[in-house]
């Protein structure tokens, strides 16, 4: 993000922006820059859009604030979900939003669809305030902590011949950046009868132009399914 260089005729209003976790290549933004992004949205009177999805799931490296929560001069709308700490099918989130936004946001929200399920608030707002939330975060994280480095230990045991992996800090996916770039296309052919599915990094592009990699989850799939996934992809790559 080069936001200073920009023409002053186009500086943003408003930027997006996934701290924890950039999806899908996994980077997660610095202290010093998230100072810094703060300084120039003050300075240009822009808003920040803080989705700070995957923050729960941090694995390794010092814990690092949030951008709303070291905003002294109110630019950051701060947006999280359930969907992915929970359940899918949950659709609800939040926004943490300074007070000169609420009642624009408030009346946004209602041209959408009014409200989300009431039924579901209710029942969210006691497994939170009755201490379950909390607790279904510590479990979810230590699973798939165990998950992670389960896939890392795999992974460079079967595939380091033919991947180079990176690992992020936080999140729920690896970047596996291909040796050859001719198995690619072998790759491709038979990720769908693998088991867990890689996704093409170039899926994620629109223009740029980046080496061949694949993007692999593991959250869903227990240490038997791992192996046994990662077992078809080295065979097929023999």
């Amino acid at each position: 993000m080069v936001i200073a260089r920009s023409p002053k005729e186009n500086q943003p209003k408003i930027i997006h922006v996934t701290p924890s976790h950039q999806y899908p290549l996994g980077m997660t933004m610095s202290f010093e820059r998230r100072t810094a992004l703060l300084d120039f949205a003050r300075s240009h009177n822009a808003f920040i859009f803080e989705d700070d999805f995957y923050a729960e799931f941090r694995f390794t490296g010092a814990p690092l604030p949030c951008l709303q929560g070291i905003d002294n001069f109110s630019r950051v709308i701060y947006a999280g979900t359930m969907s992915k700490i929970l359940y899918p099918s949950l659709r609800l989130g939040y926004l943490v939003a300074p007070e000169q936004l609420i009642d624009p946001l408030v009346k946004i929200r209602s041209t959408i669809d009014q409200h989300s399920s009431a039924i579901d608030q209710a029942t969210l707002a006691r497994f939170i305030t009755e201490g379950f939330f909390l607790s279904h975060v510590k479990r979810m994280r230590k699973l798939y902590a165990e998950r992670r480095e389960f896939f890392i230990k795999e992974f460079n045991k079967l595939l380091s011949d033919r991947f180079i992996l990176q690992i992020p800090e936080a999140g729920l996916n690896f970047v596996a950046w291909l040796r050859c770039d001719a198995d690619f296309a072998r790759v491709a052919r038979v990720r769908a009868e693998i088991g867990i599915k890689p996704s093409p990094l170039s899926f994620y592009c629109i223009q740029a132009k980046l080496k061949p990699a694949f993007v692999f989850g593991f959250a869903a799939w227990t240490p038997a399914q791992i192996r046994e996934s990662l077992l078809r992809l080295a065979s097929a790559l023999k």
